[in-house]
């Protein structure tokens, strides 16, 4: 028997506390994803990672923007659980829970998630008149056209003062879509729009 995760713990109330019907996978020899969800009759497979240490961690530390989600998903046994998802053409998440900073902040903020997903922001400045000429997602993109395309969302899950909440944001290049107009309310969903 294998010894729940705090994340664990966290997402399964969460999936209580909303009335969301939920299974946990059973593992066996292969990397398995660690629930099946239904979120308005759609089911979604869901895993959940979370972050408990970084030697850089202090409470005014400095940090790569996007690098605790980013490894979370570039990491081999992640995307190998999520391949059973694309397998069986089911949308999957991704959601990371911050063990590590009491605040839940260091490393999962909004901008973490766009940088580790999609790059870093980049901006091109005009050195003449130290005009800003244009911006764009830069290097250390996660997700792309055929790279982590079986992930539909990467998200955070993190506790309030109430109850745990999840905010998810959209793979764009995802495969198996999820339907975002039947998404219950508990989740809060950020779109990524693109110029």
């Amino acid at each position: 028997m294998t010894i729940k995760t705090i994340s664990e713990t966290i997402f399964e109330e969460f999936c209580n506390s909303n009335n969301l019907l939920w299974e946990k996978i059973t593992e066996c020899d292969q990397p398995t994803p660690d629930y099946k969800v239904v979120l308005n009759a759609e089911t979604v497979i869901v895993e959940v990672k979370q972050i408990d240490e970084d030697d850089e961690f202090t409470e005014i530390g400095s940090r790569i923007v996007g690098e605790h989600v980013r490894k979370k998903i570039n990491d081999a046994r992640t995307r190998k659980q999520f391949k059973i998802a694309s397998n069986e053409r089911l949308p999957a998440i991704l959601l990371i829970y911050n063990n590590l900073d009491p605040m839940q902040a260091f490393g999962t903020e909004q901008l973490d998630f766009r940088a580790a997903m999609y790059g870093e922001p980049t901006v091109v400045i005009n050195l003449k008149d130290n005009s800003i000429t244009d911006s764009y997602d830069g290097r250390n993109q996660s997700l792309r056209e055929k790279k982590n395309n079986s992930f539909s969302a990467v998200g955070l899950l993190y506790q309030t003062n109430e109850v745990p909440a999840v905010r998810i944001y959209e793979n764009t290049f995802a495969e198996n879509k999820l339907d975002y107009s039947s998404l219950p309310k508990c989740i809060e969903v950020i779109r990524i729009k693109f110029a």
